[in-house]
């Protein structure tokens, strides 16, 4: 069976899935991300929304990214145009920390490199 990861990106970080799941196929990865989200989200939906499940495959591909919205059962009772417009606002926020993980990043890169050339310079 077919090796399949699924790493957490939390509003700050992303977790990534050291031990992967076998599972008999894309679709059935695609179910055990449904759940696994549902679990996550259980009793604290509005502050995981915005939160995704990334599928990837056994070579850490990635396969497709669950936003947690998409399956939060707190909104069924919302009128469809509502649940849309919270899922379009959650998918913008996901992006958003997506941006700002990738700058924090790029910065303490940055201040490795700077600091680097510092003690280079000074020896």
């Amino acid at each position: 069976m077919p090796m399949y990861y699924f790493n957490l990106k939390s509003s700050q970080d992303v977790y990534v899935d050291p031990d992967g799941t076998e599972l008999r196929d894309d679709l059935s990865a695609f179910e055990h991300a449904q759940m696994v989200a549902s679990e996550l989200m259980q009793h604290r939906e509005i502050k995981t929304r915005s939160w995704q499940l990334q599928v990837c495959d056994a070579d850490r591909n990635i396969l497709c990214e669950l936003l947690f919205a998409t399956v939060d059962h707190s909104m069924n009772a919302y009128p469809p145009a509502l649940r849309n417009l919270v899922e379009q606002v959650c998918a913008k926020t996901a992006e958003l920390n997506d941006v700002l993980r990738d700058v924090r990043s790029s910065i303490f890169q940055l201040k490795e490199t700077i600091a680097r050339g510092e003690r280079t310079s000074s020896l």
